[in-house]
């Protein structure tokens, strides 16, 4: 993993600054009761449940580092209505293009990985059995659904189940990860160690890592699915460095096909400029540097002192990846 750039480490207090804005980006989107965000189908639905997972870990990742009564009433006050959302079955419906919520759909993985990561996260500080229980069901579902053809949603999945496993140590969840990371998050990476498509955004290729990095930190030094693991996480992440620019930025799509559909002024992506803060990134280093043997500190680095984004009161996860920041930070020497 040779740099392409040299970063310098950025101060404490700069990073706190930046957590500080998100926050206060978050305020102003808040609507109380846990819940943040664009209403995407009408004020009748809620919003994505993400708008309040992704939230959540950053307060609790804030919170390891310094106590504020605030960043803990968000937290606590998010994960009540996590609580009060969760379905029978223990998925998350999906707010978004259709008012049924897509129950039972692979958009699941992900709608419902990130409220099971955000309920742990609660259980840690508390250690308040309802917040276990409910991460429990949210995982024995992702265990249950069958394999997407997304990589990144199944990720999503592998990176709730790793972490569920993490705090139970129970081996279902552990043996549910391993499977679908082998079947649905590894397939179809190229020699380049990206995927095409899709899944060619740097984001998505990011939490492709972030899963990655789960499993690997989730199983035992000498374990052979660990050894299967080391050379895609090594293609993986040479790929995101490479795409990594001089100011901490990173190019947003590699595959040429996939960036020029986007260019179409009715695609989702045609937001996204050529170089942007990628907040996936960030926690994906993150990520690596908490569960793996490999250093990604440089990177990392040029991550968090990079720009900041624009848009800072969208979903929450700028919110999260400053959040997983400031506590990675606040631990080095």
């Amino acid at each position: 993993m040779v740099p392409q750039h040299r970063f310098q480490r950025p101060s404490l207090s700069s990073v706190k600054a930046c957590f500080e804005k998100v926050h206060e980006a978050s305020e102003k989107v808040y609507h109380g009761g846990g819940v943040w965000g664009k209403r995407m189908l009408g004020e009748a639905y809620p919003p994505m449940y993400r708008n309040t997972a992704w939230r959540m870990i950053g307060y609790a990742e804030a919170l390891k580092v310094e106590d504020n009564e605030l960043y803990r009433k968000r937290l606590m006050e998010g994960g009540e209505y996590l609580l009060r959302e969760q379905q029978a079955n223990g998925s998350y419906l999906w707010w978004c293009y259709e008012t049924h919520g897509h129950p039972d759909t692979d958009h699941l993985l992900y709608c419902t990985a990130n409220p099971g990561v955000a309920l742990l996260e609660v259980y840690r500080l508390t250690r308040d059995e309802r917040f276990l229980a409910a991460s429990g069901r949210a995982a024995d579902w992702a265990a249950r659904h069958g394999i997407s053809r997304n990589n990144n949603y199944n990720s999503f999945a592998v990176w709730h189940l790793c972490e569920h496993n993490r705090v139970t140590g129970g081996q279902k969840c552990l043996e549910a990860a391993i499977h679908r990371n082998r079947e649905g998050a590894s397939p179809r990476q190229l020699p380049n160690g990206a995927w095409a498509g899709h899944n060619a955004w740097i984001f998505y290729h990011a939490l492709i890592i972030r899963g990655f990095a789960a499993l690997y930190g989730a199983l035992p030094d000498g374990h052979e699915i660990r050894r299967e693991l080391r050379e895609p996480v090594i293609m993986a992440l040479n790929h995101l460095i490479e795409e990594q620019r001089e100011n901490g930025h990173f190019r947003s799509c590699f595959d040429p096909e996939e960036w020029e559909k986007s260019r179409d002024p009715k695609s989702h992506y045609s937001v996204h400029k050529p170089d942007i803060f990628d907040a996936c990134a960030l926690q994906a280093l993150v990520c690596v540097q908490d569960w793996t043997d490999f250093d990604t500190t440089n990177a990392l680095c040029g991550a968090l002192a990079s720009p900041m984004p624009e848009d800072l009161d969208g979903q929450g996860m700028p919110h999260l990846a400053y959040g997983a920041g400031y506590r990675w930070l606040a631990g080095q020497k």
